[in-house]
């Protein structure tokens, strides 16, 4: 193995295959060492050792300083996150709503906190000691639910929320849940995300680097079972096979392959939204779709994904992507 990469077989019953292959390379630590990849990369080991060795609020203080030192930050005029709460709200107000950036960047530094404490107190207390903070309407699992039994399956498509995995623990005790990751790009990140999925007793497939052919007969194995897979769908995708669809006004690339299996198997698309308020998260259900284009199907759900961020835009965890703050500040540009 080049010293530039390295590799490990992981095993957890977590995972739906049972054990994933991670290859990090030299990139995936970061190439700035003030970047985001390498604040993640210290940060997630080290809180994950805390919890498992201390007590929660002891675990959640590096965050907790770390979000004191981001909040007066908002006052630096090249603060990346605070232009991306500007560019949402300026969106946000030519849609009806009324934001004002600086408080969605707090309740964005709350909800990460919040959402992290869930964490914690599932690690070190159970599943019991959270459920009940993540709010799903009885009438919202039952039509999934229905939809599940008449097609075999359904496939949920989902954003980058700040709650969108531990939901997951929600949909979970209301009908069979997979989980669909991209899983971190570094061994230890992937060791601490899949000691989470444990602790939720959540199953999921990691796709990074994996068999497109090997990871397509998985999913197809599991909607014969009739497991409801859920999906973070909102990531940019610059290849061949993207669907282009608007968001914001703007055109952005999403990836095919759920839709794609949705139509081979003639399953709904349900898309979701995981809304937060500090350490309590309610998930919002869209209506069904059935792929009949993917095209349209997608389009669905990037609509229901852009007027949920315009509504709520301190939920969605891809307020601080680089790659989507370049297509806000386009959309807010466009509409000046």
């Amino acid at each position: 193995m080049s010293k530039d990469r390295r590799s490990a077989v992981i095993h957890s019953p977590a995972l739906l295959s049972g054990s994933i292959r991670v290859t990090e390379h030299a990139r995936s630590r970061g190439r700035h060492l003030f970047s985001g990849t390498r604040l993640k990369l210290l940060l997630f080991p080290l809180l994950h050792w805390l919890v498992k060795h201390t007590s929660v609020t002891v675990a959640l203080i590096p965050m907790r300083l770390l979000t004191g030192i981001m909040r007066p930050l908002y006052y630096w005029r090249g603060n990346p996150l605070r232009r991306s709460c500007e560019d949402v709200c300026s969106i946000a107000h030519r849609a009806g709503h009324q934001h004002d950036p600086a408080q969605v960047y707090r309740q964005f530094l709350r909800n990460a906190v919040g959402v992290l404490e869930n964490y914690f107190l599932l690690y070190r207390h159970g599943i019991a000691r959270v459920s009940a903070r993540i709010r799903l309407q009885e009438d919202d699992a039952g039509m999934i639910r229905e939809l599940a039994q008449q097609h075999g399956s359904v496939i949920l498509a989902v954003p980058h929320n700040i709650a969108s995995a531990l939901s997951g623990l929600r949909l979970n005790q209301c009908f069979p849940l997979l989980a669909v990751a991209r899983n971190s790009p570094t061994i230890a990140r992937t060791r601490v995300t899949l000691d989470f999925f444990e602790h939720m007793q959540v199953p999921v497939l990691m796709v990074r680097d994996g068999n497109p052919f090997e990871l397509s007969r998985q999913l197809f194995n599991a909607a014969r079972e009739g497991r409801v897979i859920a999906a973070t769908l909102d990531n940019i995708d610059h290849s061949a096979t993207r669907i282009e669809a608007d968001m914001f006004g703007q055109t952005v690339g999403l990836a095919r392959w759920a839709v794609k299996i949705a139509a081979r198997r003639q399953l709904p698309v349900v898309p979701c939204y995981f809304s937060s308020e500090g350490n309590l998260q309610r998930v919002r259900v869209g209506t069904p779709v059935l792929p009949g284009q993917a095209e349209t199907a997608v389009q669905h759900y990037a609509d229901f994904f852009t007027r949920h961020i315009l509504a709520d835009p301190s939920s969605w965890a891809y307020l601080a992507d680089k790659r989507w703050r370049r297509i806000l500040s386009q959309a807010r540009a466009a509409g000046a």
